[in-house]
């Protein structure tokens, strides 16, 4: 290994000093040939950094003063300087709290007789403090910070305002320079906000989007721009997982909250970079992944419905210079939920590694096992919730299932790897990979309808047993290059997509239930025989190009061009169930292709401000129906066209985004008014509105959101009967207010408060099916608070959501028309311990 240097260096750089003969042979070799072979372009050159805040929040660890350094430069956003021989054999306490840049540095300097001083460039470097003469003073001068360091998308981010993500463009970019409105939940804001039993909690002060039904733990669905995403309208979720779809159906699995670094939401279509995806929007989750400085965390929870939790995260490096990095993230929970019988239970481990034998290359291992324990929501009766009914109102805790039958397992391994090489100034080349596999048992006794007298409940035994499996594929490469005063961002990149997914699912008799006084211990007698089995076989192949230009510094340009092409194979057996009944054979191939596109134009005025306007197309395939001829359905289409406006500036600690679309999905099936019982392709839907969010990190104490949505959704064709209505679940208007005060030294050291409400108005109603309901439900508003205290190592945190215990229907679905209660009031106590 060659020495390190003892002149003033950067203490990255400190740390990592390893030979170029040292690295092993590359992943992909192929790829990267082609990658080399590439021409050379004139590097980029990278603008000048802005201003850092006067403070910001930080958590240094207690260690080697080195390391403690270069985690705090990296925090404040500054770069630091030290000759190595004045950090030998120094240790520091550690830091914890809100900090300006000078008075980090003094606190965690205090006794070691240094102090780090400014340069003209501004960056910092370590000095020993003169002696002090006869009466001379010895405090330091005060210090002016003027650089900021370049956010890392995803590595651990303080406070609430994430400027630079992923998921607008694949690349790491500011997000005010993307020209569609773009949300960021950061870990500090979940973690005010409380545990999360499932992702749509976790994005609960998010405009542009709502979770579908109630308390439901099966699958992560939501309502996104007036759109359903994964309600049993598709296979496809919208939930990506760092870049790469989360599972390859909405049952498969759900997100666990606690693996989470970050939540990025592109807000409208997202085909031209994801393939196949819902036109109203996606959800990108960045994991947890090894950190450079040392973490270790253990937490435990309690609370309302015997919820008992207990996590572990660990990380940092393996070695001295930081070659190797881990990070270890576990949690188990054994909890209830507010309806009977059904639990919330889930065991999570995942282990993660980082190869990084220089800063040109990285490697990152990713691995995963979840097991998931609940139950299927249905909902209840429309006649009882939202509807009056002579026997008086269903309680939200009533279940309509079988404690004894009733189930949903789920048993989820991933394991993949995150590769990037940055072959020069120029080129980098990265590919990401995850292998999935996942077995789900689902036996419930459904709902099918009230009876006359209103009270009883006709059910039917369903009984399913799914494997999923999947292979996803992403490769990248990237040039960053200039031409006169134009900075030019290149991205080309292939994914591919490998699904075979088996399903086993039979039906059966069970008695019905009775509301309002229920009996369980009713036997679920199945058929004899399934009624259906699906062996599926999917892939989707996609290729794009996307060109971001920035001219002069001011104007951005995007631009993006995709084609896909897919296929499905589905062969199956159908049969009514009874041990005799003759089998109807399926076999189904579907082959789809589709171009997708999006362009934008941002211009950066120099206070912060940023005006945009944007259009996008997306796509999704329709697999495994057929009209009355047998042909295969057209993918569905969208198309958004979006003006707005973001405010963001290094040197304010406010964010702020205003957006106006229209947004449009073709190709929607309906009903074959020729031919009952089956669809035709002439459904069209439509969906106005206007979306505004901001963000305040101000000073040492306050941090504030606030999201206003409007939502005009249309059904402007279709032969069902609704034409002209809302596509259900959708709220006219949801305003969102959250904020946490943090107590100086002076007043209540480490206390800290938080408070927030969220209004509801407006929620379109399923105005089909036996028993419609009402176009808009009625409005709601939840207030929800917190509690925390954070001393030394300790922090100790209370949430209560839904502190008046505010009972409300949030949506009602499905033929039958069942309809989901909010939750109502629950409280976690969570207490942690970092060392």
């Amino acid at each position: 290994m060659a020495p390190c240097p003892s002149s003033p260096a950067t203490l990255p750089a400190l740390r990592r000093c390893l030979p170029l003969s040292s690295r092993p042979a590359m992943l992909m070799a192929a790829s990267m040939a082609l990658a080399l072979a590439a021409s050379p372009a004139p590097a980029w050159a990278q603008a000048a950094p802005a201003a850092a805040p006067a403070s910001r929040q930080v958590d240094i660890p207690a260690g080697p003063l080195d390391r403690a350094l270069t985690r705090y430069a990296s925090q404040a956003g500054v770069e630091l300087a030290a000759p190595g021989a004045l950090l030998q054999g120094r240790n520091s306490a550690g830091l914890s709290g809100r900090y300006g840049v000078a008075e980090g540095f003094e606190a965690l300097l205090r006794g070691h007789g240094l102090q780090a001083v400014r340069g003209a460039n501004g960056a910092y470097t370590l000095r020993a403090i003169p002696a002090a003469g006869p009466g001379a003073a010895t405090t330091l001068s005060p210090l002016t910070v003027v650089g900021t360091a370049q956010e890392n998308p995803t590595a651990p981010l303080a406070g609430y305002l994430a400027r630079r993500g992923l998921t607008g463009s694949k690349t790491d970019t500011p997000n005010i320079e993307i020209p569609q409105a773009i949300s960021v939940v950061t870990r500090d804001q979940m973690q005010d906000q409380g545990p999360a039993p499932a992702l749509q909690d976790a994005l609960r002060y998010t405009p542009g989007l709502i979770g579908t039904r109630g308390v439901n733990l099966t699958d992560d669905s939501f309502n996104m721009r007036g759109f359903a995403a994964g309600l049993a309208t598709t296979s496809n979720t919208p939930v990506f997982r760092d870049g790469m779809r989360q599972s390859p159906a909405m049952y498969a699995s759900t997100v666990e909250p606690y693996g989470l670094e970050r939540i990025e939401v592109l807000r409208g279509p997202g085909s031209v970079l994801f393939g196949q995806v819902t036109p109203g929007g996606l959800i990108n989750v960045t994991t947890k992944r090894p950190t450079d400085e040392p973490l270790r965390e253990i937490e435990v929870q309690g609370g309302s419905h015997d919820h008992k939790q207990a996590g572990l995260d660990l990380g940092g490096p393996l070695d001295r210079d930081s070659v190797w990095t881990y990070r270890l993230t576990a949690m188990a929970r054994d909890a209830g939920t507010q309806t009977d019988y059904i639990p919330n239970d889930r065991q999570y481990i995942a282990p993660a590694l980082t190869w990084r034998p220089s800063a040109r290359t990285s490697l990152t291992l990713l691995a995963s096992y979840q097991h998931t324990r609940t139950m299927y929501n249905w909902g209840l009766p429309v006649a009882g919730t939202l509807h009056d009914n002579p026997n008086g109102r269903l309680p939200r805790h009533r279940f309509t299932g079988e404690p004894d039958f009733d189930d949903y397992d789920t048993k989820t391994w991933t394991v993949g790897y995150l590769f990037e090489h940055r072959l020069n100034d120029t080129w980098t080349f990265r590919q990401n990979a995850r292998y999935y596999h996942s077995d789900m048992i689902w036996d419930s006794a459904y709902g099918a309808g009230m009876q006359p007298n209103q009270r009883l409940l006709n059910r039917f035994g369903f009984i399913r047993a799914d494997e999923y499996k999947s292979l996803t594929l992403d490769t990248q490469v990237q040039a960053n290059w200039r031409h006169g005063n134009i900075e030019h961002t290149t991205l080309a990149g292939i994914d591919y997509a490998y699904t075979p997914w088996l399903r086993d699912e039979k039906r059966g008799q069970v008695a019905p239930l009775d509301l309002y006084d229920p009996v369980y211990g009713s036997p679920v007698v199945p058929n004899a025989r399934s009624s259906r089995v699906l062996d599926t076989d999917a892939s989707q192949l996609g290729f794009y190009l996307q060109e971001q230009m920035k001219i002069a510094g001011r104007w951005v340009v995007l631009a993006g061009l995709r084609h896909d092409r897919s296929r499905s194979h589905i062969d199956g057996v159908l049969t009514t169930g009874a041990a005799n009944s003759p089998e109807s054979r399926l076999s189904l191939r579907d082959r789809n292709s589709a171009t997708t596109g999006r362009a934008g134009l941002v211009y950066l005025f120099e206070s912060g401000w940023a005006p945009y306007v944007s259009a996008a197309t997306s796509f999704e395939p329709e697999s495994g129906a057929v009209d009355f001829e047998g042909n295969a359905f057209e993918p569905t289409k969208g198309r958004q066209y979006e003006i707005g406006v973001k405010f963001e500036s290094p040197s304010s600690p406010y964010m702020f985004g205003a957006s106006v679309y229209d947004l449009r999905r073709s190709n929607v099936l309906t009903a074959d008014p020729d031919h009952p019982g089956y669809s035709v392709q002439t459904g069209a839907i439509r969906s106005r509105g206007l979306e505004l969010e901001a963000r305040a990190d101000i000073a040492r104490q306050w941090q504030l959101i606030g999201a206003y949505t409007y939502t005009r959704a249309k059904i402007l064709r279709s032969n069902a009967g609704d034409e002209g209505t809302s596509p259900p679940g959708v709220p006219r208007h949801t305003l969102a207010l959250w904020g946490v005060y943090r107590f100086g030294e002076a007043t209540a050291p480490g206390l800290r408060v938080g408070a927030g409400a969220r209004h509801v108005i407006g929620t379109s109603g399923y105005v089909l099916g036996a028993t419609p309901t009402r176009d808009r439900l009625p409005s709601y508003t939840v207030i929800d608070a917190m509690l925390g205290y954070e001393r030394g190592p300790w922090s100790l945190t209370l949430n209560v959501n839904n502190v008046l215990d505010k009972r409300y229907v949030q949506s009602c679905y499905y033929a039958t028309t069942t309809c989901f209660y909010g939750e109502g009031r629950s409280a976690i106590a969570r207490a942690a311990y970092r060392w």
